[in-house]
């Protein structure tokens, strides 16, 4: 089956490489009843200052989509949503400060409370070696990271969790941790326990991928088995930062999807999130 929609985009105003407009149209031709936005929070300071908004950038760009979305309102739904970084400082009020559709909350760094320093998760195998040696190895270094996105969840209850094992991108061969070893695997099963008591929605997430770091979605195949077993629903999103991978690979994630169990999936669409059937 085919999934029309993706509420993880990123733009011009943050790390994205194409214009709103230009992702609304290509969305129109692919068929979508729904595109969503999800620009890169702001970040206080210098942490977040290569890939997120200012705060008169996320200023101008409710403004834009607003328009965009009264441009384009008879030919596909057009959603305004952040990426709210934990370290953003944004609370769960954002949506409402900001008169925001959705947010999308996620963990792209962690802060080693000995020393101060962050590090970011996903920007390069070197910058994640140094934040295994600074945490004292990949155990407390993974495991930081799963108190944070916990963390988070409380703090800002995010409609969407964003790629919940980013933790993986540079693993690639096991470069520096085994999936299948029982530490990892519980650090999970914990996670999701504290998640499916929340009501987030947890994403498939298409983006490493399309950027060929990885060769699966995030998460991966036994977390969406824990997922499923646990009941807390999902929805797949391409985490797109050029046009051209609005739907990166969708149809081979439905299918992995279906075999999973997934008889059902979330999509946005008339202002709620609904359950389609997976077919």
């Amino acid at each position: 089956m085919k999934f029309l929609s993706n509420l993880h985009t990123h733009t011009l105003y943050c790390d994205g490489n194409n214009s709103a407009e230009e992702y609304i149209k290509r969305a129109i031709e692919l068929g979508f009843i729904s595109i969503g936005f999800s620009g890169h929070s702001y970040i206080p300071g210098t942490l977040g200052e290569d890939w997120g908004m200012s705060e008169e950038g996320t200023l101008e760009y409710i403004k834009e989509l607003k328009g965009l979305r009264e441009k384009y309102k008879g030919d596909i739904e057009v959603y305004i949503g952040l990426e709210t970084d934990y370290y953003s400082g944004y609370k769960k009020d954002i949506k409402e400060k900001l008169s925001l559709d959705y947010t999308l909350g996620s963990v792209h760094l962690i802060k080693n409370d000995t020393t101060g320093e962050y590090y970011s998760i996903d920007s390069s195998p070197e910058i994640t070696e140094e934040g295994i040696k600074a945490f004292g190895g990949v155990r407390n270094y993974i495991k930081k990271y799963y108190e944070t996105l916990l963390e988070m969840i409380e703090e800002q209850e995010p409609d969407i969790i964003g790629h919940i094992d980013l933790v993986k991108k540079f693993n690639s061969d096991n470069r520096y941790f085994d999936e299948t070893e029982e530490w990892y695997i519980s650090l999970i099963d914990e996670a999701l326990d504290k998640i499916k008591s929340s009501n987030s929605i947890i994403e498939v997430n298409t983006g490493a991928m399309s950027r060929g770091w990885t060769n699966f979605p995030y998460p991966s195949k036994f977390i969406l088995k824990l997922i499923l077993e646990k009941n807390i629903p999902i929805t797949l999103n391409s985490d797109v930062h050029s046009v051209e991978n609005l739907d990166y690979y969708f149809d081979e994630s439905m299918e992995v999807i279906k075999e999973t169990g997934f008889k059902k999936i979330k999509i946005l669409k008339k202002s709620e999130f609904q359950d389609i059937e997976v077919k």
